[in-house]
């Protein structure tokens, strides 16, 4: 039988060989499996990533980052529609970039502490119904201090960053977190590819396309609902997937929250519980040995008329030093003694607190402050290149149309929606977070202070403007996605387990505060510059250099940073 088995066997074996689909089905899967291992972005040893609750708060956060950036390519327009000048819009478009971003400082805090409490599922769909409702409030706008507010109040409902990043801490570990947040970095590049496109294109649409949209309708009243309503409608789409798919993670480790949040409770319930089994041991002993009670009742006498005897006499003494004191030096020490009892209690009442915790931890405080000044250079970065770009060829800008600045950044930002995935992850795997921000943050730095130097070759072809445009500004957004996910680790590593949702809220205020002063500190001295005609280096290109340099240094600092912040703690 072994025999016949073995010419079967050889037989399949010439069979295949002379049949070139076998053959080929084969090595085919031979290639594929090569080219699996090859594009892999996980380890191999590496925890499996939980893809539904990724691509889950993928959409989540794509929904935050299309209400930040779908107004970035009209935004100067709209300056100029509210009946402001040329010269003046890099300011008053600073101030309404900001104002989003300033309510974001004022609510990210609470909505990651109150998703530590109420739990993430519940808290992301507020946020994300406020992402969609302001947005759709913002189209109505019609003078620069109703769109003031109504950013702002946007900014106060835009809490999804910081639950997304607690929800990725709670579904993945230190061998698939920085591919997790690499895959939810993407989000920022969809949003930023999909927000200014969206925002581009469909702004005034009635002067843009009017075959299809009446000349006094509603879309001519208002040039800038068309787009709003449909960001709006993705928000209020997403909120619906996520309310009949997404799982409470918090859930998970609930039960070591509880125990840490609770502990006097669990206090109180050990030693009633001590007490109890004491008595009882107490009931039992006294059953079998009433006979060694005699000897000692006599003993328990003895030992507590002296304790009296003691007490009374440090009571006596104690009165006596009273009365040699006069009522005035009495009252003082009762004072003093009370306010510092009441001082301690307030003390101890701020140290119980989540923030107070937070911010004495020294790796927490270094991550936010990292993670804070890159924000601060990005987004300025970001305001004032939209800005640059829309102004006028006599003012060293681009002059271009709000189509060609959403078209811009959509084509810069489409390989980072890809490239991100598989970059990042073989970055951190080769050189380590720590050394992955500083690589990334030099060379970002460099090409952010070089962009405005394409005004030099504005009067050139536009093919050639457009192709060196786009091989800067494509690193360029590469660099800042992977700076983002780095950062973003950080924090994540810097966070105590049970307070994921507080840290990365502190975290989102404290960058939002940055965020706010970003876009009013580059967008007044790009105005500034233009403005005042001045010559290199304090012309269009002093903001750009700004920012590039603070980028640099914060890549200096993170040398400073700790090498377990490489890893989550545990």
């Amino acid at each position: 039988m072994k025999r016949i088995s073995t010419v079967k066997i050889d037989n399949n074996d010439m069979e295949g060989s002379n049949n070139g689909g076998k053959s080929l089905r084969r090595k085919t899967s031979s290639i594929w499996q090569r080219a699996k291992n090859k594009i892999r972005i996980t380890p191999k040893d590496a925890t499996p990533v939980n893809w539904k609750i990724i691509g889950l708060v993928f959409i989540s956060m794509f929904t935050g980052t299309l209400s930040l950036t779908f107004l970035f390519p009209f935004l100067p327009e709209m300056i100029l529609f509210f009946g402001y000048q040329e010269t003046d819009k890099g300011y008053y478009a600073g101030m309404v970039a900001s104002m989003v971003f300033a309510g974001r400082a004022a609510g990210s805090f609470f909505w990651g502490w109150l998703s530590d409490k109420m739990g993430r599922r519940p808290v992301m769909l507020m946020t994300i119904f406020g992402n969609g409702f302001f947005c759709l409030l913002f189209g109505f706008t019609s003078n620069l201090p109703m769109a003031l507010t109504i950013r702002f109040l946007a900014g106060l409902a835009n809490g999804t960053a910081s639950i997304s990043k607690a929800i990725l801490y709670e579904v993945s570990d230190d061998s698939n977190q920085a591919t997790g947040l690499s895959i939810v970095a993407m989000s920022w590049g969809a949003g930023i590819i999909l927000g200014p496109t969206v925002g581009g294109i469909l702004s005034n649409p009635a002067s843009r396309y009017p075959s299809m949209f009446q000349k006094d309708g509603v879309f001519d009243h208002f040039p800038y609902l068309l787009p709003s309503l449909i960001v709006a409608c993705v928000c209020f789409v997403v909120i619906l997937v996520d309310f009949l798919v997404l799982p409470e993670t918090r859930s998970r480790k609930q039960l070591e929250l509880d125990v840490e949040e609770q502990p006097e409770e669990l206090h109180k319930l050990v030693h009633k519980t001590q007490q109890k089994q004491t008595k009882e041991t107490d009931r039992m002993i006294s059953l079998s040995m009433e006979d060694l009670h005699c000897y000692t009742d006599r003993a328990v006498y003895n030992v507590k008329l002296y304790q009296s005897c003691q007490d009374l006499r440090r009571s006596r003494d104690l009165n006596r030093n009273k009365a040699l004191k006069t009522p005035t030096e009495n009252t003082t020490e009762e004072t003093v003694r009370v306010e510092k009892k009441n001082s301690k209690c307030i003390f101890n009442e701020v140290k119980s607190t989540s923030l107070f915790e937070i911010l004495s931890t020294p790796d927490c405080r270094k991550a936010i402050f990292l993670y804070t000044v890159f924000s601060f250079s990005s987004i300025g970065y970001e305001e004032i290149f939209t800005i640059w770009t829309s102004t006028k060829t006599n003012y060293d800008g681009l002059g271009f149309e709000t189509d060609e600045i959403g078209m811009v950044l959509g084509l810069s930002s489409f390989p980072m929606l890809i490239l991100n995935l598989f970059i990042y992850p073989f970055l951190d795997r080769i050189f380590g977070t720590k050394k992955t921000f500083i690589i990334c943050g030099c060379i970002n730095g460099i090409l952010m202070t070089v962009t405005p130097m394409l005004h030099l070759i504005e009067s050139s072809s536009p093919s050639i403007l457009w192709t060196i445009l786009l091989v800067l500004i494509v690193p360029q957004k590469i660099m800042t996605s992977c700076l983002f996910t780095a950062s973003s680790l950080f924090i994540n590593n810097s966070s105590p387990p049970h307070m994921a949702g507080s840290v990365n809220g502190i975290a989102t205020t404290s960058t939002a505060i940055a965020r706010t002063l970003a876009p009013t500190i580059g967008g007044s001295i790009f105005a500034w510059s233009i403005g005042n005609n001045l010559e290199a280096p304090f012309d269009v290109n002093l903001s750009f250099f700004i920012f590039g340099f603070i980028l640099r240094l914060i890549s200096i600092y993170s040398l400073f940073m700790p090498e377990s912040l490489n890893r989550k703690k545990t």
